[in-house]
């Protein structure tokens, strides 16, 4: 049995009166990449932190090889996070101006692995970055002596200096150049193929997302409204949501619209009651307005959450 490596359970965020998070529960299976996607201010970066417990969690339950992060002493949950590690989107505000790369990077190893001698420190430091495509000679500058794209570099040599069981990359590519982003993608793949780590990489840039992953979620206000493998919810999205995300993406030549795309903005106004979506939903019912669709299995292992999701084998009218 593929026992999943970290299980996410109903989980909730309050931002006082505003749920940021809403009863979101998946798994993430060893060695797989999952993509989270949805427009800015879904919920998708306060998921990523309520997992590592960055910020509080009203309920719900994170279990990380079976132990229960939200509910282990701070010291437990200390010791668990060499397994689980983060990249941030603006690279040079995750990096500390006053310590050079080196040391920035050696600072887990300090941290985890006090035993180590100086001199073997060192040379973790520089293998991690000859890893990364960077020179070792560099371990002396500061940060703002590199690139956007070599400060993320240096990011995601930090991280993954320990070794990680789980590393989270929460839009780690949206602020580089394309080429650059092209880069730094195939260094997450050589670096997962060789370390066999799990990695949920959150992006609103759905090419990147295509060619990484395995599985994509998508969010809508906080919730999740589609879970299916990559190559199914390309083929045939089917939340009125994707199909809308799918039909703005720009396509070289042009072509018809594959839903019709919704207008409107994110707003919290509409979630207490019924489908936080249906205000923009060119599909909706009565009965979204009364009733909050459960995330519902279908055929395949993909789970939708939508009153209208059995209609999937024709076309919603």
């Amino acid at each position: 049995m593929n026992i999943p490596l970290l299980q996410v359970r109903n989980l909730r965020v309050d931002f006082g009166r505003q749920a940021a998070v809403r009863d979101v529960s998946f798994d993430l299976f060893s060695a797989e990449t999952v993509a989270l996607v949805g427009e800015s201010g879904s919920g998708k970066s306060t998921l990523a932190r309520a997992i590592l417990r960055l910020v509080d969690s009203a309920q719900g339950s994170v279990e990380f090889k079976g132990l229960d992060l939200l509910r282990s002493p701070a010291s437990v949950m200390r010791a668990q996070r060499r397994d689980l590690q983060i990249v941030f989107q603006d690279p040079l505000a995750s990096l500390n101006p006053r310590m050079t790369v080196g040391d920035a990077i050696a600072e887990p190893l300090k941290i985890f692995e006090p035993q180590l001698g100086a001199s073997e420190c060192r040379q973790r430091v520089a293998a991690m970055l000859e890893r990364v495509g960077l020179s070792a000679g560099l371990a002396s500058r500061y940060p703002h002596e590199f690139s956007g794209g070599q400060c993320q570099r240096i990011s995601i040599a930090r991280a993954m200096v320990l070794h990680p069981k789980l590393l989270i990359c929460d839009e780690a590519v949206s602020s580089l150049d394309v080429s650059i982003q092209g880069q730094i993608i195939n260094l997450l793949l050589d670096l997962q193929r060789d370390a066999g780590m799990t990695l949920l990489f959150i992006s609103h840039n759905l090419a990147v997302v295509r060619q990484l992953s395995h599985r994509v979620m998508v969010m809508y206000l906080g919730k999740l409204v589609e879970i299916a493998s990559s190559d199914a919810l390309f083929a045939a999205p089917v939340h009125p949501y994707t199909r809308a995300l799918l039909a703005a993406v720009p396509q070289i030549p042009p072509v018809a619209a594959a839903a019709p795309l919704v207008e409107g903005s994110l707003s919290a106004g509409s979630v207490a009651i019924g489908c936080a979506f249906r205000d923009r939903c060119p599909y909706a019912l009565p009965l979204c307005a009364s009733s909050d669709p459960p995330l519902t299995e279908l055929d395949g292992g993909r789970r939708v959450a939508c009153h209208r999701s059995h209609e999937v084998l024709n076309p919603l009218s």
